[in-house]
């Protein structure tokens, strides 16, 4: 395991605050890592008690108990990012285990959010044949996370579309997937997927607004039968797709994009000015 994301002077594990260069006595792969990535804005974390939750719940499918309590880790979330003068960023929890012993880490974590243009015109994804291994247990697949790399690189795309064995798109490599077809918009089930926090707002949002949300699985070969797509993530909000493989979707242009969008980005808002 390396920690080659963190991008911060200081970091804090086990509450107490250490230089970056601390990090490297936590590398072994003896440990199983679970981690959550918490988008800050305005030192606030977005949606902090939904990443705790998640945080907990998967280590509550791996047998372990989270040791950090609640308040403390959204104080200590906080302090990092003073500590490195970071209020608009990405921050990553890491908890390490082995056996009995537990190891809270947390540091600011590189980040990319997307550009006004990509918003305007929507982005580039590629299909590739892969799947998550327990989707919707948050653990550190190095691995896995170095093809995703690799494809998204070689494709030359911001975001690669996982497909299964019977040619059904599951989610994205960092992402959650949704196409429009009319009024309808349609999501995988979450028993395919790490399910996305994001995209539990956004689903949410989608039905406030009328829209009838559909979990089904969609196969690559009923694309062109769609008027738009967008995926879904901490760092990128609700993201239009303009491209699939060879398939050009104008989905920036679409009215049911452009309305979640609005409606999602009012959500966080609301969520910051509340906290």
């Amino acid at each position: 395991m390396t920690f080659d994301e963190n991008i911060g002077n200081l970091c804090i594990i086990n509450g107490e605050t250490v230089e970056k260069e601390s990090l490297a006595l936590y590398t072994s792969e003896k440990y199983k890592a679970f981690y959550e990535v918490l988008k800050i804005i305005k030192g606030i974390p977005l949606f902090y008690e939904d990443h705790f939750m998640r945080l907990k719940s998967s280590m509550n499918k791996a047998s372990y108990e989270l040791a950090i309590s609640k308040r403390d880790l959204k104080d200590q979330i906080k302090k990092v990012c003073a500590l490195n003068s970071f209020s608009d960023c990405n921050v990553k929890v890491i908890v390490l285990q082995y056996g009995a012993e537990q190891i809270t880490i947390i540091c600011i974590n590189k980040f990319y959010y997307p550009t006004k243009q990509e918003y305007d015109n929507g982005v580039v994804c590629c299909t590739a044949n892969l799947t998550r291994t327990n989707p919707n247990i948050k653990i550190i697949n190095t691995s896995y996370k170095d093809e995703i790399k690799r494809v998204v690189e070689e494709k030359k795309a911001f975001e690669v579309l996982l497909v299964n064995d019977e040619g059904k798109i599951t989610e994205g490599g960092k992402s959650n997937a949704f196409f429009v077809k009319g009024n309808k918009i349609y999501t995988s089930p979450e028993d395919y997927i790490l399910v996305g926090i994001t995209r539990k707002y956004v689903v949410d949002v989608c039905k406030k607004l009328g829209y009838e949300v559909i979990e089904t699985l969609i196969g690559v070969d009923s694309l062109t039968s769609f008027d738009a797509a967008f995926i879904t993530g901490t760092s990128i909000n609700v993201l239009p797709i303009r491209c699939i493989d060879n398939y050009e979707i104008d989905s920036a242009k679409n009215p049911t994009t452009q309305h979640v969008m609005v409606g999602y980005n009012s959500l966080v808002s609301s969520y910051i000015n509340e906290n």
